[in-house]
């Protein structure tokens, strides 16, 4: 298995696996509204470490929106906005 970044957008449930497992926190705790700090107790270093784990999957957060993510909703939305828009057929 490698960690060679998907083409595909990935899904909110596939998304929070990779969280879960980054972050060591229960899959079912990950809820949109899921707060980082203050709901799953994850700490600042604890999210830097899933911001670069998750660019070495090739999910990439740019800096500045990163700063704005505070649930689990808006990791997944920041996600979802760095990825290239499909090309029409």
């Amino acid at each position: 298995m490698t960690d060679e970044p998907s083409t595909e957008l990935l899904s909110f449930d596939a998304f929070r696996q990779i969280l879960a497992k980054e972050l060591a926190v229960p899959l079912d705790a990950l809820q949109e509204g899921a707060a980082f700090i203050e709901d799953l107790q994850v700490d600042s270093l604890a999210l830097a470490s899933m911001m670069l784990r998750l660019e070495e999957l090739g999910l990439s957060i740019p800096l500045a929106r990163a700063w704005e993510i505070e649930t689990v909703e808006d990791a997944y939305n920041a996600y979802c906005e760095s990825r290239p828009s499909s090309p029409n057929p």
